[in-house]
């Protein structure tokens, strides 16, 4: 990934530090006359979406637990990239497939980000995907068991809204509030296009009637 500052310290000697399911490796790390070592979690770099429904014009995300925080948590659709010369493009599609069972119609790039660059090397590629034909179960593989959620609208800071729940006597859901932040980057990404779409619309529409 570009725009890293060059200069200053510099990684001049690498060991592995744990090797299983993910890697650590100990950089030792040189800053002008001093050295030091950092531990730094290599899982690989990662692709995800938020997914737009344009037949029922909801969002879609995934419920499932995540042993990171021993519970489970709505996020947007998301993988590991873990095959070899696999592009971004061509693993969430699959990612989408597998967890959601969809056809992605779809994609637009938005911006690529590291997750968290004090203690990991991942670099995460973020889609707008749109997707209308489901053709497959989805589910997830493996050890996976993801369930989709729908969505009708998203709020600007990271919140997530449903109308009416008919399961439960047409009560109001309350709102989820996202608590995983390539989710939270996506909703505010989108959201905020959508204002500015919105306000670009009013502000021709004021303008044509002033002439």
């Amino acid at each position: 990934m570009e725009n890293t500052v060059t200069n200053g310290p510099e990684i001049i000697g690498t060991e592995v530090a744990y090797d299983g399911y993910f890697k650590i490796n100990k950089h030792t790390i040189k800053d002008g006359e001093k050295e030091y070592t950092r531990e730094v979690f290599e899982r690989g770099n990662s692709v995800a979406g938020i997914v737009h429904n344009t037949v029922t014009d909801k969002y879609l995300f995934v419920q499932q637990y995540r042993p990171g925080t021993d519970g489970s948590m709505i996020e947007i659709v998301a993988g590991s990239m873990d095959i070899e010369g696999e592009k971004a493009e061509e693993c969430l599609k699959r990612e989408v497939t597998e967890e959601m069972g969809y056809k992605v119609d779809h994609m637009n790039h938005l911006r690529d980000f590291y997750c968290s660059p004090g203690a990991s090397s991942e670099v995460c590629s973020l889609f707008y995907v749109e997707v209308s034909e489901k053709i497959g179960e989805g589910g997830g593989v493996d050890n996976e068991n993801i369930e989709v959620v729908e969505v009708d609208y998203l709020g600007a800071t990271g919140t997530l809204f449903w109308n009416m729940d008919m399961e439960n006597d047409g009560q109001m859901i309350p709102p989820y509030q996202l608590i995983d932040a390539k989710s939270i980057v996506a909703v505010c990404i989108v959201e905020t296009n959508r204002i500015l779409g919105d306000m670009a619309d009013v502000l021709t529409q004021a303008k044509m009637r002033s002439l």
